[in-house]
């Protein structure tokens, strides 16, 4: 029996959220993909009406900090108890501290900076950059060819 690759998907909600699921959504026949975001909708863990696999995490940002210590806390119990080979995110926060203990574990990580950033990389991926796998960016102009890939958009 061949066991599907595992892959925690997480990010913020709002427009975070939205490119996540676009990006991920059509994994979930090759790969076991399990979600996390602090979407207001999830309660807890919880299975959707999909089917997915959604865990219910703090909100943190640049203007919560207080609350990275139990997303963290939240993100550590969901990679001990999922165990996932890859984790992919579109950001922000939750993303950061998804990525900085995936590198302490070690776990894959992919990093996908918002196509709200059109200029430069956000802040979020400028402090994952060089802790994640893959960073890769959804504006050509963005991207270094080395360290920030460009891959396509997902809009």
């Amino acid at each position: 029996m061949n066991k599907k690759i595992k892959i925690l998907a997480i990010s913020s909600p709002g427009g975070h959220w939205i490119q996540l699921n676009k990006i991920c959504n059509p994994m979930e026949q090759q790969f076991d993909v399990v979600y996390a975001s602090p979407s207001a909708q999830y309660k807890s863990s919880t299975q959707s009406p999909s089917g997915k696999k959604i865990y219910a995490i703090t909100d943190a940002s640049a203007d919560s900090k207080l609350n990275l210590i139990p997303v963290t806390l939240q993100i550590l119990m969901i990679l001990i108890r999922e165990r996932p080979n890859t984790i992919i995110t579109t950001g922000a926060a939750p993303g950061v501290m998804a990525v900085l203990l995936g590198k302490f574990l070690p776990i894959k990580t992919i990093w996908i900076d918002s196509i709200a950033n059109v200029k430069r990389l956000s802040r979020s991926g400028r402090m994952v950059k060089k802790h994640a796998n893959l960073v890769i960016t959804q504006w050509e102009d963005l991207s270094d060819d080395k360290t920030i890939l460009y891959r396509g958009s997902v809009l």
